[in-house]
């Protein structure tokens, strides 16, 4: 009897025991079904965000394309317009003489005024896509060294290219300006050797260059009728100025040239308020100068202004202001390939626009240059890849970095 009571007992004392473990591993169940129902929740919340993300990654890709091939087309445009209207201003200028000074200082006005246009458009699309206040901008950039060296670079290198139109047909200027890629490769390889940086010169680049330089010297034999030396000189100097402008750009700029529109925005306001300024001043210096003395040849400035077109004042700051949007969504090698590409599409365009005449020879250093350009942007995509290395390579021009002797 007293067996039986103490199994009862023994039964009692453990019964709770069991409801209470039966209790916990039920609340434990459901927790982990809580769990793993939150736990679904949350990873059906990041794969839809995952999904989102995909499709705005998407959108945004195709959107940059878009708009990246929406620029080229604008700057290519509003170039070849620039080219033509700069012609028939030429065209429909009469001068006394075939003196440089009243040329010079036509050409100081006209391209003046088109920067004062570059500096509006610019304050203009500032005030629409927002950023650091105008005034902030220009009164910083005013007072950096840099900057006023490129605002220089950038305002001669326009005037020079300007004058070229003054002594020769657009159609002489642009083959003139096909050796401009050989002139920025120049400048690269002095600026990374005074660096000490690999100059990632190969075999394959030299060649592709020889490619489009010849092809160049080819053009301008057979077009050497439409312009004289003096405006080869210009044109050549207009090169110089504005590569080693892009070059020290692109190495030392104050605007990283992939972090979007809004800086190269504010990097091109800088540089043309500085052009301005540059210009301005050197307006002033040649009218005193053409007034004043015994002999002087001017321009009737008002003669200039009554020739003025949209074409002539207004696309020279399109298509640099574009030419910089363009570098916010392609490499700077692809940049350089379209530059070329710009170059000879306008050739051909200016010279059925003003009916002269097209050679096959002119069609075969036309097609040349294209190859050169394509051949020189793969041999330097290659070239700066991450650990590329090749018999190619021209080694003989790299910088060895000095040997430093251990401290004692």
């Amino acid at each position: 009897m007293s067996r039986t009571n103490d199994v009862d007992a023994n039964s009692s004392e453990r019964a709770p025991l069991l409801e209470r473990r039966g209790a916990d591993d039920a609340r434990s169940k459901a927790n982990e079904d809580v769990e793993r129902g939150t736990t679904t929740e949350e990873g059906e919340r990041k794969d839809e965000r995952a999904r989102a993300n995909e499709g705005v990654a998407f959108v945004g890709k195709h959107a940059a394309i878009v708009l990246a091939i929406a620029s080229t087309l604008i700057w290519f445009a509003s170039n070849i317009a620039n080219n033509i209207a700069l012609q028939d201003f030429h065209e429909a200028m009469t001068f006394d003489s075939v003196a440089i000074e009243p040329r010079m200082e036509a050409m100081t006005f006209v391209t003046a005024v088109q920067m004062l246009c570059g500096v509006a458009m610019a304050i203009a699309l500032k005030a629409v896509v927002g950023g650091e206040k105008s005034w902030t901008l220009l009164r910083n950039g005013g007072t950096s060294a840099f900057a006023l060296a490129l605002g220089a670079s950038h305002g001669f290198g326009s005037l020079a290219t300007n004058m070229g139109f003054m002594f020769g047909s657009a159609s002489f200027v642009q083959i003139i300006k096909l050796f401009e890629p050989w002139e920025m490769l120049t400048f690269d390889c002095i600026v990374k050797q005074w660096q000490g940086k690999p100059l990632q010169l190969t075999l394959g680049v030299v060649l592709s260059m020889a490619v489009i330089v010849g092809s160049a010297v080819s053009l301008l034999v057979d077009k050497m009728n439409g312009g004289s030396l003096i405006g080869a000189l210009f044109a050549v100097t207009s090169g110089l100025l504005i590569t080693s402008r892009i070059v020290f750009q692109k190495t030392f700029r104050f605007a990283d040239s992939k972090s979007g529109f809004t800086q190269s925005l504010d990097e091109y306001l800088v540089m043309t308020f500085n052009a301005l300024l540059v210009l301005i001043v050197t307006f002033l210096i040649q009218f005193t100068i053409s007034r004043t003395a015994e002999n002087g040849e001017f321009v009737d400035i008002a003669d200039v202004v009554s020739l003025f077109r949209a074409e002539l004042i207004l696309f020279h700051p399109v298509y640099n202001l574009f030419s910089l949007v363009t570098l916010t969504f392609v490499a700077s090698i692809t940049h350089a390939l379209l530059n070329v590409s710009k170059r000879v599409i306008g050739l051909l365009i200016t010279l059925l626009w003003f009916h002269e005449e097209i050679t096959p020879r002119i069609l075969c250093g036309a097609a040349a240059a294209l190859v050169g350009g394509f051949w020189y942007t793969i041999e330097k995509r290659a070239s700066s890849s991450p650990g590329y290395d090749s018999c190619w390579r021209l080694a003989i021009l790299e910088r060895k970095p000095r040997e430093r002797s251990e401290s004692l």
